[in-house]
């Protein structure tokens, strides 16, 4: 294998736009380190007081207050009024300047990549913007989606050097501490980190698209809160993220979670992955939709007829949705299947929830119903009543949140705080 090249931006993101921190004398990086604390603590808690900041920095009030103004002069926080009193004088409260910097996530599929941008209250500026081109092994494909996301940033006005950072969730087998896909954008030496580095500029990051939907629900979705979660992201192919004991699990060599690729026939058909019978074939978005223009082939009666040139898997779910039978049992086929392999990951992980995810999860009870009634088949009642099952609240945005949370994650890593 060729050796991987894997560069990393030095600057820090939020404030050294066009510096390095080891420029910095020790006084200076202290002063930015504090600072950076307090946007730490207004990022994830809101608005907050000068003493309740005292109290999370353990430091004296003029020194949070000289701290601020600075902050408010940089543009990074804004003062935002009286706050509500919990006994004496009503406090003044300081929030996070939210158009201050922006993050971008980006979901890279095999047919389209969803484009995301947020401010720093992680709120979506505008709407997901869906780039349709089909993901290519070439330099060609990384230049065009450069370019697409100068223009989805330029036409919400934002610059640069406004810019945190760039989450990047890929399918496939990804290294996410290379930055390195195995399936896709691995033409040249160059890690997919670097080579989306080198075109923006900023820090980039990039993991598994299923690992990020994970993230994604567990940080901003239904998974929040929980410790041991399962995040099924059922699109053309399956995948998996894991949160396990709070913590989001990569394995050993950062392949964790190949759900799809676990067999599940004996004799079945060829995967992409060159072995016969894995989940992936029988449930996932492209089974769905082989086995609907088979059945159309066959002459089977369904409004899914007058779509054959452009079925899809939400062709499909649509079809299914105005009460279609036959979209409705394929569908239920594809649960069954699933439901199967549902019922190992229970007995293996014991999860507090299983939460799926992706194009699928549109089809909501026609899928959920069946892989339901097969865990009740195939599944030891004990546990299964201790795991619930439900479809992602966050949606097709969940990978895309999941390359904001994964950005956000970097952006403080280096911060002790509790």
């Amino acid at each position: 294998m060729k050796e991987i090249i894997s560069t990393h931006v030095s600057y820090d993101p939020i404030f050294m736009q066009n510096g390095n921190m080891a420029s910095l004398t020790n006084l200076s990086r202290k002063r930015y380190m504090q600072k950076k604390r307090i946007l730490y603590h207004l990022y994830t808690r809101g608005q907050l007081s000068n003493p309740e900041i005292c109290k999370l920095t353990n430091m004296s009030s003029p020194s949070i207050q000289k701290l601020l103004n600075e902050l408010i002069a940089e543009n990074l926080v804004r003062d935002e009024g009286i706050g509500q009193s919990i006994g004496g004088r009503r406090p003044l409260m300081f929030g996070i300047n939210p158009p201050a910097r922006y993050v971008v996530g980006i979901n890279i599929s095999h047919s389209t990549t969803e484009i995301g941008v947020f401010d720093l209250t992680n709120q979506l500026v505008g709407k997901i913007h869906i780039f349709r081109r089909q993901l290519e092994n070439t330099q060609g494909f990384v230049d065009a989606l450069h370019q697409e996301v100068v223009r989805v940033l330029a036409s919400a006005k934002i610059n640069n050097d406004q810019m945190l950072g760039i989450g990047i969730a890929i399918t496939g087998l990804t290294d996410p501490r290379l930055g390195l896909s195995y399936s896709h954008l691995n033409f040249s030496e160059k890690s997919v980190k670097t080579l989306f580095e080198e075109k923006f500029g900023k820090p980039v990051f990039t993991d598994n698209d299923a690992r990020l939907m994970a993230l994604g629900e567990y940080v901003f979705g239904s998974a929040a809160g929980q410790e041991n979660v399962l995040c099924v992201n059922i699109g053309a192919g399956i995948g998996m993220g894991m949160i396990l004991n709070g913590k989001l699990y990569q394995g050993h060599s950062g392949f964790a979670g190949e759900f799809g690729h676990i067999k599940i026939q004996e004799e079945g058909l060829l995967c992409i992955c060159g072995k016969h019978g894995c989940l992936e074939t029988v449930a996932s978005g492209d089974a769905l939709t082989r086995m609907a223009l088979a059945a159309v082939a066959a002459g089977k009666s369904t409004i899914l007829s007058n779509h054959s040139a452009e079925m899809s898997c939400n062709t499909i779910i649509d079809a299914a949705l105005q009460g279609d039978q036959l979209a409705i049992d394929l569908i239920g086929q594809t649960g069954t299947f699933l439901g199967k392999g549902l019922s190992t990951l229970i007995h293996l992980f014991n999860p507090e929830t299983i939460i799926l995810g992706g194009h699928m999860s549109r089809a909501q009870q026609f899928l959920l119903d069946p892989v339901h009634q097969t865990l009740n088949k195939y599944t030891i009642g004990q546990i299964q009543k201790a795991t619930r099952l439900i479809t992602s609240t966050l949606g097709e945005k969940a990978a895309v949140m999941g390359a904001l949370a994964l950005v956000m994650e970097h952006v403080f890593e280096d911060l002790s705080v509790n």
